[in-house]
């Protein structure tokens, strides 16, 4: 099965099912210069730990892709069908000048397992992939940022921190630590006038702390008793945070993170670096 380019139609239905999402940005391939988040120029850290976290390995975060819907593989039962899953894959759908596109969200792992059905019953057949630069985010509880290390002493007592909310709940805070800390920004991302966006608010960010990634990019790491300044922002939604996962790539992964805002601390989330120190200068 091969990747295609897309045409008009599909196209334009993915920029319906994106919003304002920058096209190029979320067909990129992973750990490339592709992701514009956290540039080098905004606050800088404050680091008061005088101990370096353990070395993380590269995190093995499966891509998502969007997969074009057509004969035989019509609708998200076909799908279903030929891949032998119990629950039908999300469908995404959008209308270009040629009429509809329809989509369904497959992981990586399913989109290599479609292949092999396809070389199998239609190998003459040729199917759009779309792959999406998303920010990974774990289904269960999100690991916890500087907390989250293999060593003992590195494991929080859980009746000493604050409660993580659940993962479906919000509206939730984010911290930001880069370019995203930009109401103008954050309008384009979002779409929507900057007066229905929730105020940006000066937060602590503890035990993290941000280092450089391909010359230019914030990556945010694990630091266990480090502090850092940065903003917290209400996210609103599902979609907005979905949103800020392709907008930060899939170099990145969603976390829990302790912060210090009005004076309170919480346990909010932000974009924690999914790659290994060595990548970092």
């Amino acid at each position: 099965m091969d990747y295609l380019e897309l045409d008009d139609a599909a196209t334009q239905a993915f920029e319906e099912l994106g919003g304002d999402f920058d096209l190029p940005h979320i067909l990129s391939k992973p750990f490339e210069s592709t992701n514009t988040s956290e540039s080098t120029n905004t606050s800088e850290s404050t680091n008061t730990s005088t101990t370096s976290p353990p070395k993380r390995p590269r995190r093995r975060v499966e891509a998502s892709y969007l997969f074009r819907l057509e004969h035989p593989l019509s609708t998200t039962r076909d799908v279903a069908n030929a891949l032998g899953l119990s629950r039908v894959p999300q469908l995404e759908s959008g209308t270009g000048e040629d009429g509809e596109a329809s989509f369904c969200r497959l992981s990586q792992s399913r989109v290599k397992a479609l292949d092999a059905w396809v070389e199998k019953h239609c190998p003459k057949q040729r199917f759009t992939k779309i792959r999406i630069g998303l920010a990974h985010k774990d289904s269960g509880v999100l690991p916890l940022l500087g907390r989250d290390g293999t060593l003992p002493h590195h494991r929080p007592s859980l009746a000493a921190e604050p409660t993580e909310q659940p993962l479906h709940e919000f509206p939730v805070h984010y911290f930001f630590y880069g370019t995203l800390a930009d109401p103008a920004r954050l309008e384009r991302l979002f779409d929507v006038p900057a007066s229905d966006l929730s105020a940006l608010q000066p937060a602590v960010l503890m035990d993290g702390r941000v280092r450089t990634w391909a010359g230019k990019y914030r990556a945010l790491i694990d630091d266990p008793g480090a502090m850092m300044d940065g903003f917290a922002y209400a996210c609103a939604s599902v979609d907005q945070e979905d949103a800020l996962r392709v907008y930060e790539g899939d170099a990145y992964e969603v976390v829990a993170a302790r912060l210090i805002v009005n004076g309170t601390e919480i346990v909010g989330r932000t974009f924690r670096f999914a790659g290994c120190e060595e990548e970092l200068s």
